[in-house]
């Protein structure tokens, strides 16, 4: 963490493919300084440098939390972003060593929707601040959606695939209800994604629909027509019900 690490960091994949939950992960078991920001709830440069600043200033400051930090602009966000690196330094018993600084934008495509020095400013926070700080930039999209017009730091970028469908099974099968056994619903999951699978590679609306149909699934079970291991009853009472939910895929009906 003393060394001087790449000045920016790109991560891409499509939605639910775990880029911010390994990047949170990652940094919280290495006990690793970071500030870690959405930029669609900060969707303005004002309001997202302004967050940044608190969330560093009170990481420095246990004892009295920061509400505000005005910062007009990005000049003034690196001179106080000095100020604040400054205080961590001077708290560090170990004054010559530099502690490297983790910057995070979370949903950072939003950053296109801003001033356009705010993304080349960012890519250049290292050179800018002269601090050991790395800002890292979590996107659904590739980077040439993000490569401004007048050129710009190219960041390290790295490339989050989506799940493969064994990962799918995996992952899904972890929520079985207790009342039923982990077979029972591993032959569920496997069900739904042989509907679902080349539709929807999403996690999470897998795991809605999964939630949301394992009762329909169960009811031979319920009434005692079938048994657990009846996987053919099983799958004719639900395939209907399946091919229907087919059409309602990303749509929340709400009643």
């Amino acid at each position: 963490r003393q060394q001087f690490s790449f000045p920016s960091i790109f991560i891409y994949g499509h939605t639910s493919s775990g880029k911010t939950y390994v990047t949170q992960t990652l940094l919280n078991t290495l006990q690793l300084p970071h500030v870690f920001v959405n930029c669609v709830e900060y969707f303005t440069s004002r309001l997202l440098l302004e967050e940044i600043l608190i969330q560093l200033q009170n990481c420095s400051s246990e004892t009295e939390q920061i509400s505000h930090v005005p910062c007009d602009n990005f000049n003034d966000f690196v001179r106080l972003f000095k100020q604040a690196v400054a205080s961590q330094e001077l708290e560090d018993q170990t004054l010559y060593i530099v502690s490297n600084i983790i910057l995070v934008l979370d949903r950072a495509e939003q950053l296109r929707e801003m001033e356009a020095n705010i993304l080349p400013a960012f890519l250049r926070l290292q050179e800018l601040s002269d601090r050991n700080v790395t800002v890292v930039l979590l996107s659904e999209i590739v980077w040439e959606l993000f490569r401004p017009n007048t050129g710009c730091f190219e960041p390290f970028t790295l490339y989050f695939p989506d799940y493969s469908i064994g990962h799918l099974q995996k992952i899904l099968s972890q929520n079985h209800p207790p009342e039923y056994s982990a077979d029972f619903y591993a032959a569920y999951i496997n069900i739904l994604l042989g509907v679902f699978y080349m539709v929807c590679r999403d996690l999470k609306e897998l795991q809605h629909l999964a939630a949301l149909n394992f009762s329909k699934y169960c009811e031979p079970v319920v009434s005692g027509e079938a048994n657990e291991r009846d996987t053919r009853k099983l799958w004719k009472n639900i395939e209907p019900h399946l091919k229907k939910a087919m059409q309602t895929v990303y749509l929340r009906e709400i009643s």
